[in-house]
């Protein structure tokens, strides 16, 4: 009656408090059930869930549209908050700077894509722009580049008329500039790292082998000789040429050569210098910037000497350019021009041209972006790798119509840009004025450049690009991958040098990078299993026994690793090598203890060979310990292999816990095995003189030095609470007792 009483007062409380509230009954049998009564209030309004308004759905469009936008035009995002005052006099003279050493540079590299010496600078003037609006280093030098030059050269070796070459380097840039485009919104940067650094390497020695070859007609002076196709039938072309050398020319280009080596080590000392605390002699710096401009140097003195040594009637002693169209280049596009519209309706080697287009397109965008992605770390901001390489195809393919070949970076350029003070693209946006500015009056001085000068330049540049060092290296490191050993690496560059060398760059690096993907294949299908050891002198840590030879065993227990994906293609092998390992083990073996530290996934196809591998084990009483299991491997084991069957049949991995390490697996293992009543050997050394039998190993126990001698102790269970004790023991291991 009394707690009546008391529910009664406390009803006249909340009616007094809430007279207009609605009486609500409702029973509550926890706190839990409780739910609060609905508000009242004319005020409130639920949450409303409804779709979104037309109005909102056109402002996150409309947001969504210029997120994309801006991200692919980053001049949208930086050119608004440039800052004029601090960065426009920084960016024009580094612009200006590049610009001048690009007008000499791009000459040699058209010289070496065997095109019009005026192909050149036409690649320094609209690349450089498009690339300033939609690239994200401020850095990066986008003009002519050596590497790319010598995929350009390979792909017109087979075309004789020097018009029909610079024709088809126009059709090229568009071919090549349309896949970086496709890969960049595709975001296929990654392909690029199926070259490989030995490939690379290879190729580009390969590749300069082919370059300091072909220049050789420049430096001699044989204007007469043939043009030759290949390695072999170019140098038999320069033998039966050489009668006709032009010794002038030819003492020129050496002296240039010489020049060239002094600016070089100037530049090196200079650089030394400059790096030590200061004060600096003022001149210092100036020298070092001089030192940058060599070839800019090299041509004023080469083009004063051939005008100054000119015979009467004009003609010069030594071969020159010529005459090179003044003005800027008119816009042509390139699919029109006769040389391209002939492949296109013969398709004469169309096919190669779009698959060297493609080669071009990875090789230009992966020696570009591994320049900018230097100094995009060394100046602490990131770049897209993907809007790099739209950027890059984007420079391509606008300037394919005004008369550019694959445009490229330049690992010199790009440093230097970062030595004169660069700060924002626009120094590519002042590259244009300077570049257009020359065409338009300067070109009739490079009239009397020399081409000796150039293959000068050329020789020396190219002379950096041979990488025999590598070789050298991965020779001495030819022995077997178990031993740390570099074969394929070995046989990648050899495969990339002498293909490019004798039958061209696409078939040197086409041919080095199907045999590094066959090798991945093959890794993945056929990774490595080992038997390990236990290694007393590094603290009983387990090492292939193959390899340490002194490693500990214990009979009757095999404990292996797969080093590999366990999935499809590889299931068969995995149970191919284990069973192989198991056969040819020493002894019988009981119980197989499998490290599954480097298998990071499991497939339906491995879990069935799992699951009848160990079936057909337990038919000849043979058991198995999983260690190591990680993740997504771990859940995949409970969930297939530590639970009974639907016919009530035992678990095939009778083990409380998959996240034991191996060190616990294999104690586990003698635990069982003593149960059957096996000698047990084990180490008298300070980290493993506990008896299995009282309990597992301490944290620090197992990283005690070493001890010394063998003991053999003999266990047996003398009861029924083995089976318990031993889960007792997994329980506590797989916990971080150990």
């Amino acid at each position: 009656s009394e707690a009546r009483g008391v529910a009664r007062r406390v009803e006249d409380m909340n009616s007094i408090n809430a007279p207009n509230a609605k009486s609500e009954e409702r029973q509550v049998s926890r706190i839990g059930d409780w739910v609060a009564p609905a508000r009242a209030t004319d005020g409130y309004n639920k949450m409303n869930d409804s779709e979104p308004t037309s109005a909102e759905k056109r402002a996150e469009c409309f947001a969504y549209t210029k997120e994309y936008v801006v991200s692919r035009v980053p001049v949208l995002a930086w050119l608004p908050q440039y800052k004029w005052k601090q960065d426009f006099f920084y960016d024009f003279v580094g612009g200006a700077t590049i610009a001048l050493i690009c007008l000499v540079q791009t000459l040699a590299h058209a010289a070496i894509a065997t095109t019009d010496v005026i192909q050149g600078p036409y690649c320094a003037f609209v690349p450089p722009f498009v690339y300033a609006m939609l690239g994200t280093s401020p850095h990066a030098s986008i003009s002519s580049g050596a590497i790319a030059a010598i995929l350009i050269a390979d792909q017109l070796q087979y075309f004789h008329d020097i018009q029909e070459r610079t024709e088809l380097a126009c059709f090229l840039a568009l071919i090549s500039g349309v896949w970086l485009v496709i890969m960049g919104l595709c975001k296929a940067a990654y392909l690029v790292r199926f070259l490989s650094q030995s490939l690379i390497s290879g190729f580009v020695t390969g590749g300069s082998v082919l370059i300091l070859e072909g220049q050789v007609k420049n430096l001699f002076g044989l204007m007469e000789m043939r043009h030759g196709i290949g390695f072999i039938d170019t140098a038999m072309a320069t033998w039966d040429a050489l009668p006709q050398t032009n010794l002038v020319g030819l003492a020129l280009g050496l002296s240039m050569m010489g020049i060239l080596q002094l600016m070089m080590w100037l530049k090196k000392w200079t650089t030394a210098k400059l790096s030590k605390p200061g004060p600096h002699p003022k001149w210092l710096k100036p020298a070092k910037l001089a030192s940058e401009m060599k070839e800019l140097l090299l041509v004023a003195l080469s083009v004063m000497f051939a005008y100054l040594t000119r015979l009467e009637n004009g003609e010069t002693i030594i071969p020159v350019v010529g005459t090179i169209p003044a003005g800027l280049p008119p816009f042509r596009p390139s699919y029109n021009l006769p040389a391209a519209q002939s492949m296109l309706a013969t398709q004469y080697r169309l096919h190669e041209f779009i698959m060297g287009g493609f080669l071009v397109a990875l090789t230009s965008f992966l020696t570009t972006y591994a320049t900018s992605k230097k100094q995009a770390l060394q100046h602490g901001y990131q770049i897209d790798a993907s809007q790099e390489m739209f950027a890059l195809g984007m420079a391509g393919t606008c300037g394919s119509f005004f008369g550019s070949f694959p445009p490229s970076g330049s690992l010199s350029r790009t440093s230097l840009a970062a030595e004169v003070g660069v700060k924002t693209q626009m120094s590519g946006l002042m590259k244009i004025v300077v570049v257009g500015l020359s065409l338009t009056f300067f070109t009739p001085v490079l009239f009397y450049l020399p081409k000796a000068t150039l293959a000068a330049i050329i020789l020396r540049a190219t002379w950096q690009l041979l990488d025999f060092t590598t070789a050298w290296e991965l020779w001495l490191a030819f022995k077997s991958r178990k031993l740390g050993g570099m074969k394929r690496d070995f046989v990648v560059w050899w495969i990339s040098f002498f293909l490019t060398v004798f039958f061209g760059v696409l078939y040197g690096i086409g041919s080095a990078v199907l045999f590094s993907v066959l090798m991945l294949v093959r890794d993945a299908a056929m990774p490595r299993m080992v038997v390990l050891g236990q290694i007393e002198s590094l603290g009983n840590i387990w090492r292939d026994s193959e390899v340490w030879t002194e490693g500990r065993t214990f009979p009757g227990i095999l404990v292996a690793e797969f080093r590999g994906p366990l999935s499809f293609a590889s299931a068969d092998w995995f149970s191919q090598e284990l069973e192989r390992l198991r056969l040819t083990s020493k002894g019988k073996v009981e119980i197989v203890v499998l490290s599954f530290g480097s298998v990071h996934d499991l497939d339906k196809t491995a879990i069935e060979m799992l699951k009848e591998l160990l079936t057909v084990w337990r038919k000849f009483g043979v058991n198995c310990i999983i260690s190591d299991a990680k993740s997504r491997v771990r859940l995949l084991l409970e969930q297939y292999f530590a639970k009974p069957d639907k016919q009530g049949k035992a678990p095939l991995l009778d083990q409380p816990a998959f996240m034991i390490s191996l060190d616990d697996a294999v104690q586990l293992a003698k635990r069982m095995l003593a149960r059957r009543g096996r000698d047990i050997s084990c180490y008298h050394a300070r980290d493993d003189t506990h008896d299995v039998r009282t309990g597992p190993m301490k944290g620090s126990q197992g990283w005690r030095g070493s001890g010394t001698g063998l003991a053999s102790t003999k266990y047996s269970a003398k009861d029924d609470s083995s089976i318990a004790e031993a889960h007792q023991f997994a329980r506590a291991t797989s916990g971080g007792a150990v």
